[in-house]
């Protein structure tokens, strides 16, 4: 059932079993998991059934860190979340990136891989994706193959494409026709409540937009929100802890991480026998046949290293796409040339200038196609979007600026550390030599990852993940094993913001597999 929010008698108190904040893939999850065991669920949501520019307004924040992407259009606040504009890609974590690895400063889930992996079934079928197989053999792939790379450590893997499911549209009409769940939007929780010893959560308070209040209360709340706003809304609920809801150890907000969106080499085929096309972009719209039983699944092809030569050579969980170029993308950047609300027209060119100064002989060659011994094969570029490294400076503040409710707004700081460009630096060159064995290619790499500054032209991925990381001990997260607050009797958070590493994968599918665990745990907490 949806209510409206504003529709409410000012002061009423709802109430349920279950609350949760934000009804994005996360929240849908939870609430139908949890709804099937007879539980009464409320969802608070921000916003409509449809988005609602006044609403979205409310997503914008600082950029003070790296170069990235307004906020305001990496998140969506809805029925549905984010699901409204993604990209459907579907990749699992693998078991190393829950391993505690000594070259991995502040990695490692107190969760093992299976308690994730049993879930990633289920997922699959919630995002409408085949079957849970993500390597080359688990595909009929004759008419795109994987490129005839030598030996093991650098690897094809699959990402499978969701249609993509816009969970506003699948799960509307379950969701209004429910018994159990009540949905209410234009909805804007501006305070998670929380008893004199912060020990326990006593209720919400909500504001709608057209001036009314109400408030929630529940055996067990669930925040919900998104990976930026989960934090924003922690540290914003300060009325008994000062510096914020459990954040007494100033772990609130930090270790967000991203998948860096990197041009980082151009790839100059030496044969015109060598197909790349499973891993074009385009290959999203050819289904695949599963070798076992499944439904066919659009896939794309990226690389990656195989677990051994990540210990080997103590890097993280690189991964990165080979995706057709030209000349003015390639050195121009011009597909990323109005991405960033921080570069003014002028820094754009100045960055291509820069850029094309910086690769003077490899950009005039290409332009003119006069490379020695090759014929005009086109070129294709290396697009990193690695792993990055837990780091406790990459973190989510409050602005001093404020939204319509007068709440304060987020303020991104994205950082990258000295081991993501280590990563780098041995990926790229590693991928050069492989292609090169192969007689594939030939690869440019335009910069010295190790000291070069990173380049405008970087950008993140829209995966916001971390800042109220999963851990053992609350000095260095925000929840335990279970997802639950650490301190806090009944709180949880649900979310790709509880990763305490987000490998190389996408988020949506992990995030999802997560709620469904956290719901079964809830089931047996509220029996």
């Amino acid at each position: 059932m949806f209510i409206d929010g504003r529709t409410l008698p000012p002061g009423t108190q709802v109430s349920a079993d279950v609350c949760i904040i934000g009804s994005g893939p996360a929240g849908i999850t939870l609430a139908r998991k949890l709804a099937s065991d007879k539980l009464s669920i409320i969802c608070i949501e921000s916003g409509g059934l449809e988005l609602d520019a006044v609403t979205q307004d409310m997503t914008k924040g600082d950029l003070v860190g790296l170069p990235y992407y307004p906020l305001e259009t990496t998140r969506q606040r809805y029925f549905g979340g984010s699901t409204g504009h993604w990209g459907g890609y579907c990749r699992p974590l693998y078991p190393i990136d829950f391993e505690a690895r000594d070259w991995v400063p502040n990695s490692g889930w107190p969760i093992p891989y299976s308690a994730v992996a049993e879930h990633y079934p289920a997922a699959q079928d919630i995002c409408d994706v085949g079957p849970f197989d993500y390597s080359t053999n688990g595909w009929k792939l004759t008419n795109l193959p994987p490129l005839p790379l030598a030996g093991k450590a650098l690897q094809t893997r699959v990402i499978q494409y969701s249609p993509p499911t816009r969970f506003n549209a699948k799960y509307r009409d379950e969701f209004t026709q429910s018994k159990n769940i009540k949905v209410y939007l234009n909805s804007n929780v501006v305070s998670i409540d929380a008893s004199a010893n912060t020990r326990e959560i006593t209720g919400l308070s909500i504001k709608t937009l057209s001036g009314n209040q109400f408030s929630a209360r529940a055996r067990i709340y669930i925040l919900a929100a998104g990976g930026i706003e989960n934090a924003r809304l922690l540290l914003v609920s300060s009325q008994v802890a000062q510096h914020g809801l459990a954040n007494d150890r100033d772990v609130v907000g930090r270790y967000f991480s991203e998948h860096m969106m990197l041009d980082s080499a151009a790839v100059l085929p030496l044969q015109d026998r060598t197909s790349y096309a499973l891993y074009q972009l385009e290959a999203r719209h050819t289904p695949i046949e599963p070798t076992t039983p499944g439904h066919p699944t659009a896939l794309m092809g990226y690389l990656t290293f195989a677990p051994e030569t990540q210990r080997t050579a103590r890097i993280l969980n690189y991964s990165s796409y080979v995706h057709h170029s030209y000349w003015t993308d390639y050195f121009l950047h011009s597909s990323r040339a109005h991405d960033s609300a921080a570069e003014s027209g002028w820094e754009t060119v100045g960055t291509a200038i820069a850029t094309v100064w910086h690769n003077l002989k490899d950009a005039t060659s290409m332009a003119w196609e006069r490379l020695p011994g090759r014929k005009s094969l086109g070129f294709y570029k290396i697009v990193t979007t690695q792993e990055q490294a837990p780091n406790p400076d990459s973190r989510v503040r409050l602005s001093d600026n404020t939204d319509a409710l007068g709440i304060r707004r987020a303020s991104l700081d994205w950082q990258l550390n000295e081991l993501d460009r280590r990563t780098l630096a041995y990926a790229v060159p590693q991928i050069g030599m492989a292609f090169g064995a192969a007689g594939l290619a030939r690869l440019l790499i335009p910069m010295d990852f190790m000291k070069d500054e990173w380049p405008a032209h970087i950008r993140g991925s829209w995966h916001h993940c971390g800042g109220t990381r999963m851990s053992e001990s609350p000095a260095t997260g925000v929840v335990d094993a279970d997802c639950k607050v650490h301190g806090v009797a009944n709180l949880y958070i649900a979310g790709s913001s509880v990763f305490p590493t987000n490998g190389h994968g996408n988020p949506t599918l992990t995030l999802v597999a997560l709620a469904l665990r956290l719901a079964g745990h809830l089931q047996r907490v509220l029996r």
